[in-house]
């Protein structure tokens, strides 16, 4: 039996990656990027680098979906095909052959690939897509904080302008936009010298992880080769540049003998 791919917790990483960033916010407001040009360049930087992880993610999980759906295709296809012949007298080694090479990459080679592929390929990358949504939650806690300032300076506009000012109230105000601002300038900085960390160190990720992909690639069709080569024995090898031509003409000289069956020319 075909062991279960990897895990609850490559399923939980994977997941994780893909649904923090669902219903993620745009930019944060023409005004808002407007009055930091600085930031709003990081942030479209930001954006793109999610939009292409993202779907460099989604093609690394529909690889390994692919090679799965693959062999256990070719599986039932041998599986199936000694059933079509299963009643034919003469021995059809090859059918034998083929079925069991198909049931070792379907049972063997693909889950050593699998483990391979899911330990240094995919959960690399779904741990690096993880922290995308950490930063769309700063940037989203970044506009928040503008606008707590913006009313903490509309507020101390107020008191100033009152012809009876109190002055602890005016004092009071002047201290809620000095938090506000900090607390926005903390933030607006750290998104600024972090974005470009972030975006740097994608390379640092990908090179092992690609470097990884070959390897197991090259693994596991070569392992696939290896058991192919047990059904080849039983194949014709090829003697020239007519060998197609051929078994084209075989194969239409037997459905020539099919048409000519009497129930295929009733036209019923």
């Amino acid at each position: 039996m075909k062991p279960k791919m990897r895990s609850n917790n490559t399923k939980k990483t994977v997941a994780k990656a893909g649904s923090g960033l669902r219903g993620a916010g745009g930019p944060s407001g023409s005004a808002l990027s407007a009055s930091d040009p600085e930031f709003n360049e990081q942030e479209q930087r930001f954006r793109n680098l999610e939009r292409r992880a993202m779907r460099l993610l989604q093609e690394t999980k529909d690889y390994r979906g692919s090679i799965a759906g693959m062999t256990t295709a070719q599986r039932a296809l041998a599986t199936n095909l000694t059933a079509f012949l299963l009643d034919v007298q003469r021995p059809q080694d090859y059918q034998s052959a083929y079925r069991q090479a198909a049931t070792h990459i379907d049972q063997t080679s693909q889950p050593q690939f699998d483990e391979v592929y899911v330990t240094t390929v995919l959960e690399p990358m779904a741990q690096y897509c993880g922290y995308l949504p950490e930063f769309n939650k700063a940037i989203k806690k970044r506009k928040g904080l503008h606008d707590d300032l913006d009313k903490a300076r509309r507020a101390l506009a107020k008191e100033q302008g009152k012809e009876a000012r109190d002055p602890g109230a005016v004092e009071r105000a002047e201290m809620d936009v000095q938090y506000a601002e900090s607390a926005y300038n903390t933030l607006n900085s750290a998104l600024i010298r972090e974005i470009p960390k972030l975006i740097n160190s994608r390379v640092y990720v990908v090179d092992p992880c690609f470097e990884a992909f070959v390897k197991s690639q090259l693994q596991f069709f070569n392992d696939s080769l290896q058991q192919m080569d047990s059904v080849t024995r039983y194949v014709p090898q090829e003697s020239g540049p007519n060998d197609d031509r051929i078994l084209n003409e075989r194969v239409e000289g037997v459905m020539n003998q099919v048409r000519g069956l009497s129930i295929c020319s009733m036209n019923i």
